[in-house]
């Protein structure tokens, strides 16, 4: 029998779709320190360049790195230095190393894990000690620094001012001027071809939308000791720019009465539902009245506009690039209370689920109007090893969110939330919920952190052999 070239590619071809068919591969990427760059704009090569070297030995595909607004614009507005990350960015290409991108957009030093404090550019703070309302706000006035708050997404009171409009930024001009700035100094690495898995360097841009670069409310706070697990959180509405659009809604809805503040009963950071009116059963005004109704479905939509706003900028930007790299949002893992009817820690966090009403699916639509990688974290996490008194519920909540990217036909990729480096049971479950849901597996996974221990002891063995069950997952 004669075969021809062509026909010896074509069965190759079909013989690699048909094992792709029974083992999958997920590549793993690593969390790089958060110090990598210096407050200064400096790579900090000493440290991380031996452990780069170290984790070739692994198999990982790449490394996942937050590119900080607070670093790379600290010389002034619209003023970027992104040379230490080109710095980095040439070692992973010499490496072999692909790169997830994180544009992070907040502050560092407040969320658990935080091993360092990058603060927002200080021409930024500045705005905020004249008009602290740029802020999100709770009840008792306590300003969250992390982030800008959504009502200040299309105010235009940020500089430098536009000398042909006399106009000032807003919030989304400044994120979207990062984003082009990101774009025009790393183009090459953005298109490039290199003939290995995806065509570009980076393959994935992952756009920060809130605290922790998540699309969430700053609702659980460690700044200051306002919030210890498992409290259920603050609501973050009471700047003016968000009273302002509440009292609106509330007219337009019409009960003006709704819209004087956010529910007057639901707790402070560390109340448990059932101390609360709000998130309590069959009681007046609660989470599932008409009033909580409203309430949570304004709240849960400004957050998901907020996100639209972003998300539909940098697909103008990136757009050019998408056959080569994703687009990445990422969402919160916020497991406890999850298996009580009001999920208060999720609403305080401006996702409307409960029992009665699925909050991701809203997320999930609004990612698919521009094709975004939709990114979860706990995939480590056991309902069996969290407290029995708060309701945990990680595994339900990872396969429910999953569930809702593939609806609206998304890539759903994952992270682990704690530490795991000598834990094989997590291991284990990361593997268990990372395997086929309809049909599909992760698209990728990226481990916490980067760091020595990862290699001391037996953690080298467990991750390395993690690394490889992952790039041939059935």
């Amino acid at each position: 029998m004669k075969f021809t070239t062509t026909k010896i590619i074509t069965t190759l071809l079909f013989t690699i779709q048909i094992i792709n068919l029974i083992y999958g591969y997920i590549p793993v990427y690593v969390m790089m320190p958060l110090n990598t760059i210096t407050n200064d704009g400096k790579f900090n090569q000493n440290t991380i360049l031996p452990l780069l070297q170290k984790l070739q030995s692994t198999g990982a595909d790449g490394i996942m790195v937050d590119v900080w607004w607070g670093i790379v614009e600290r010389n002034g507005p619209k003023n970027y230095d992104f040379s230490a990350y080109r710095q980095l960015f040439n070692i992973c290409k010499n490496l072999n190393f692909k790169i997830q991108v994180v544009l992070s957009f907040h502050q560092c030093g407040t969320n658990v894990g935080d091993e360092c404090f990058i603060p927002l550019p200080n021409w930024v703070t500045a705005v905020g000690n004249l008009n602290n309302d740029i802020y999100y706000t709770d009840q008792q006035k306590h300003r969250d620094q992390e982030y800008l708050s959504l009502g200040v997404d299309f105010v235009k009171i940020f500089p430098p001012m536009n000398i042909q409009t006399g106009q000032n930024r807003s919030a989304i001009d400044m994120y979207s001027d990062f984003m082009t700035a990101f774009r025009q100094e790393f183009y090459d690495m953005l298109s490039g071809q290199d003939g290995k898995g995806k065509n570009s360097l980076i393959t994935t841009i992952e756009v920060g939308l809130g605290p922790a670069g998540e699309m969430r409310y700053p609702s659980y706070q460690l700044q200051n000791n306002l919030w210890q697990f498992p409290g259920i959180g603050a609501f973050q509405c009471y700047d003016k720019y968000m009273l302002q659009d509440l009292k609106q809604s509330a007219v337009n809805n019409g009960h003006a009465d709704w819209g004087y503040a956010g529910p007057n009963d639901a707790g402070y950071y560390n109340s448990y539902p059932y101390q609360t009116g709000f998130f309590s059963e069959n009681t007046n005004d609660n989470y599932a009245s008409p009033y909580g109704k409203f309430f949570l479905q304004w709240y849960s939509s400004k957050l998901i506009n907020h996100g639209d706003a972003i998300l539909s900028s940098a697909k103008n930007i990136f757009g050019n690039f998408t056959n080569n790299i994703e687009l990445a949002g990422k969402i919160a893992g916020i497991h406890w209370w999850y298996m009580t009817q009001n999920h208060a820690a999720e609403l305080t966090a401006g996702y409307y689920n409960t029992l009665q009403y699925d909050g991701y699916n809203d997320i999930a639509k609004m990612f698919a109007k521009y094709d975004i990688t939709f990114l979860f974290t706990c995939l480590e996490m056991l309902d069996s090893d969290q407290p029995s008194n708060c309701n945990c519920g990680p595994q339900e909540l990872v396969q429910l969110t999953r569930q809702s990217a593939y609806r609206y036909n998304l890539r759903y990729g994952g992270e682990n939330a704690l530490p795991i480096y000598y834990n094989q049971n997590a291991y284990n479950q990361i593997l268990k919920q990372s395997s086929r849901m309809n049909g599909k597996l992760l698209d990728s996974f990226t481990y916490l952190r980067l760091d020595q221990q990862m290699f001391n002891g037996n953690s080298y063995g467990m991750f390395t052999n993690f690394v490889q069950q992952m790039h041939n997952l059935n």
